[in-house]
């Protein structure tokens, strides 16, 4: 079971536990939402897993059911495994990393607005095949991999480029300095890769930009991240863990901070162009 298909399970989980407190009251869902002062509409998203219940929802719902305390509890428990969702490595990459690069893909491809925050890689949306390829040869190297699925790796992860080129969707990638700097790959593969980020930064539903190491920041770049709508992914050398709701809201607004001190357009470019010029 990949990480998508694990949050839709928890989900279906704790949509199935309230759905059976609520028949358990006799009363029809219309009703049910008529006495919580809610759209009966809400009262089906939540049924159906379609949307995920804040703690307030929960202690609402219970109350209106007579639910018992460890019921309510039994409800908690499952909506903190909603809203973070762990993968660690190990287990992850047993099989290999293309079926990784293919759960990316579906949360791209589900997506309407994609946005990536880097400290270390250029974002895999972004990354040509030679820097790909030497980033899972790390990858296979670093947790001692017994599959070497590089060269099919790099054609999954390859293939959800074309989401660029979707005018129905939107790109953000705010991009740490030191990740044009770090010499992670041959001086000829960063240099291709840097073109490849000027490239990118012409298509119209791109937004790119650079948090320079000479400038004062608001906001310290702790860590990297990802978000797919309002599903936030945060990979470690450990492992990535999947966030929803009120943490990835606030993974948003740190998103939102960043830009602020962002360089972006003629001053993005030129950042590159001192990058690959750097390079011997």
């Amino acid at each position: 079971m990949n990480s998508v298909s694990e949050r839709q399970a928890q989900a279906d989980q704790l949509a199935e536990a309230l759905r059976t407190l609520r028949r358990r009251t006799g009363m029809s869902g219309k009703d049910f939402a008529s006495r919580l002062g809610w759209h009966s509409s809400r009262v089906s998203r939540l049924e159906r897993g379609r949307q995920t219940p804040t703690k307030a929802d929960l202690r609402a719902w219970a109350t209106t059911c007579s639910a018992s305390r460890s019921e309510f509890d039994e409800l908690t428990v499952l909506l903190r495994k909603v809203q973070a969702v762990h993968r660690d490595w190990r287990r992850r990459l047993q099989r290999g990393q293309t079926a990784i690069q293919a759960d990316y893909n579906q949360l791209v491809a589900g997506a309407q607005v994609v946005r990536h925050f880097e400290t270390a890689w250029i974002p895999g949306l972004l990354q040509t095949a030679e820097y790909a390829r030497r980033v899972f040869r790390e990858q296979a190297e670093l947790h001692d991999l017994d599959v070497h699925d590089e060269d099919a790796a790099v054609t999954v992860r390859l293939a959800r480029q074309r989401h660029l080129y979707n005018p129905a969707k939107q790109f953000e990638f705010l991009l740490a300095e030191p990740v044009l700097r770090w010499r992670t790959c041959p001086g000829d593969v960063l240099r291709g890769q840097l073109g490849g980020l000027t490239e990118a930064a012409g298509l119209p539903n791109v937004r790119i930009g650079i948090l320079p190491l000479d400038r004062a920041l608001r906001t310290t770049p702790q860590n990297a991240f990802q978000i797919y709508d309002r599903v936030t992914v945060v990979e470690t050398f450990a492992g990535e863990t999947y966030y929803d709701d009120a943490t990835s809201a606030a993974y948003l607004r740190i998103m939102e901070r960043l830009w602020a001190d962002a360089m972006t357009g003629d001053d993005f470019v030129r950042v590159i162009q001192d990058a690959a010029a750097a390079l011997h």
